[in-house]
């Protein structure tokens, strides 16, 4: 059978959305396998590495309620571009950093509440919109993401960490964040077709059934 230019144009924006996610999340697992080498090259405490890692949760979890407003008023190119620019600015930063208040910002600031935040609540948010069937496998696919993330990223870091050390690690995948993120960022910007419409005509119920229950709309999927 074959695919008319919208069912290839929503399984792009699936396949860019997954790997946005992909990509996006490695930010959260650099500082963990970083945190040994973070603390001895500074003499901290390694609680200053965790709580640059919780801050990156706290940030993503208030900026994601701001990404989920975004996407409501803007569609995703917003939230995608600030999101991309965000992780690999802030994974750049970190190469760089000095002080723990600089650890702080950057992980709070720009990978969190800017960065992540951009990633989980406005991407399934957004797919839910190009897909009238099989919404929760979209969902799934691009929610694997971060299971993914996970099994892939905290290899490649230790490895080089190992090789070139934990700054030229961070450099690296910031320039790898920013080289890949942007271009994904440029496939999500697409607006999505109208799906689950009725169609000029038609009845809202069917014959001998009850009213069909509305879908699941992108607000309700960010609560969640």
């Amino acid at each position: 059978m074959l695919r008319t230019p919208e069912v290839r144009q929503r399984n792009l924006v699936l396949i860019a959305s997954l790997l946005f996610m992909l990509i996006g999340t490695g930010s959260i697992y650099f500082i963990v396998v970083a945190l040994k080498q973070i603390s001895a090259e500074f003499i901290w405490p390694r609680a200053i590495p965790s709580i640059a890692y919780a801050l990156q949760y706290a940030g993503a979890g208030v900026g994601g309620i701001f990404m989920g407003w975004l996407l409501d008023r803007r569609g995703m190119m917003v939230p995608a571009f600030i999101g991309a620019s965000m992780v690999g600015l802030g994974a750049i930063l970190t190469s760089l950093v000095q002080t723990q208040w600089e650890l702080f910002f950057i992980y709070g600031v720009m990978l969190g509440f800017f960065g992540r935040s951009s990633l989980f609540a406005p991407l399934t948010a957004n797919i839910t919109r190009w897909f009238e069937h099989n919404r929760s496998l979209a969902v799934g696919i691009v929610g694997s993401g971060q299971g993914l993330a996970g099994l892939m990223w905290p290899q490649v870091f230790h490895y080089l960490i190992a090789a070139v050390g934990w700054r030229q690690t961070a450099l690296m995948y910031g320039l790898f964040a920013l080289g890949t993120m942007l271009p994904l960022a440029m496939i999500l910007r697409q607006r999505p077709p109208n799906v689950g419409t009725i169609p000029k005509g038609r009845s809202n119920h069917v014959s001998g059934s009850s009213p069909a229950r509305a879908p699941l709309m992108p607000r309700t999927v960010q609560i969640l």
